[in-house]
């Protein structure tokens, strides 16, 4: 199965690097105040610092804390003489990883944090080569005000891109990966069967994985992938009624049909009642609408559940079966995916509830 690679949180990543950028500019304001009062400054420690201190998304006690260790923990490279351009990847990297385990809103796994310091760090070098060719080019090797803001600044945005790699997961599983993305945009009793159904699927998977290469393997994994790609299906379309239904408030609507029932009630021009009668009916409309849309809303959640419990059987016929058995007649595992798939079926082919009137208007 072809690897899936996601991009996680991506509204967290582009918030750090908009605020390490300021936070490179306002390092180069220090660095040129710093180089005024004859203090030596080192480019790399001013922009890395800077960029971390501004864009690690955490409370002020933290950050007070990153301001004070930072000056110890940035130099510890240059303290053990660790030659250029190794030096400033390091200390890249050991910012980039403060940052992604205290100062992000979500939480990285710690591959990714690594990932991530990696990244940063392996940019810092770079930022720097690029400072360095516009300190030559366009400012003639001065510090000024305008060359060190832009400087500092660019060598934070090479650090913070290079912290992307933390926002990046790598799935084996393209059908996991996909109920792991949902889940995380869903919320309430869906999400939590999302969850459930991403669990069953890999222990499903671990049971699956016991068996003999063959075309019953092949087929029974089949049959589980079309399941939980069922439940995901059925989660997304409820995700969707939820966010249609939570744009309007039916309460609201109700309110508006009465009051311009009450007043096409006391109009004393035809016209006008009329008018307010045709816009009281077109209101009422919108929430005989809305009454379905609740309405279906429930069957997707009932579907599913059933979904889900088809899964949870699912599980259940897997481990019922015999490692040994099924690894010495593959025809075994042929015939639970037959069984699974007629489950399956036997499900979906449940009769359909009456469908709703279409104009059942909701006038009181």
């Amino acid at each position: 199965m072809p690897l899936s690679v996601q991009l996680q949180d991506r509204e967290d990543f582009e918030v750090r690097t908009l605020r390490a950028l300021g936070g490179g500019a306002a390092a180069g304001l220090l660095a040129v105040a710093a180089s005024r009062m004859h203090i030596h400054v080192d480019a790399g420690f001013f922009a890395v610092a800077g960029a971390a201190l501004a864009g690690a998304r955490t409370d002020w006690k933290v950050r007070v804390g990153m301001l004070l260790g930072f000056p110890v923990l940035l130099n510890l490279p240059d303290m053990l003489y660790v030659p250029w351009p190794l030096g400033e990847a390091c200390m890249g990297a050991l910012a980039a990883g403060v940052v992604g385990w205290l100062g992000t809103k979500w939480k990285p796994r710690p591959m990714q944090v690594v990932a991530g310091a990696v990244g940063a760090g392996a940019m810092v070098p770079l930022g720097l080569y690029v400072k360095t060719v516009m300190d030559a080019r366009l400012f003639d090797g001065r510090l000024g005000a305008v060359g060190a803001v832009l400087g500092l600044t660019a060598v934070a945005l090479f650090w913070s891109v290079g912290m992307l790699a933390a926002h990046v997961s790598v799935h084996g599983n393209a059908v996991e990966a996909r109920g792991m993305a949902l889940e995380k945009q869903m919320s309430g009793e869906a999400q939590g069967l999302v969850a459930r159904a991403v669990t069953l699927y890999r222990q499903c998977q671990k049971e699956t994985a016991r068996l003999t290469a063959g075309p019953g393997k092949s087929e029974l994994v089949g049959v589980l992938e079309k399941m939980v790609r069922e439940v995901f299906a059925l989660a997304e379309s409820h995700t969707e009624l939820e966010t249609q239904l939570r744009a309007v408030q039916q309460g609201d609507v109700d309110a508006q049909v009465k009051e311009l029932r009450a007043k096409a009630a006391a109009a004393t021009d035809s016209v006008a009642r009329r008018q307010l009668e045709l816009a009281a009916s077109s209101l009422g409309e919108e929430l005989n609408h809305l009454d379905l849309l609740g309405r279906k809303r429930e069957r997707l959640l009932a579907q599913l559940h059933a979904q889900v419990a088809l899964l949870e059987r699912a599980r259940v016929s897997l481990v019922g079966v015999k490692g040994g058995d099924v690894a010495s007649k593959g025809a075994q595992a042929e015939q639970l995916a037959r069984k699974l798939a007629a489950l399956g079926q036997e499900d979906s082919g449940a009769p359909a509830p009456a469908p709703l009137p279409e104009s059942t208007k909701v006038m009181s």
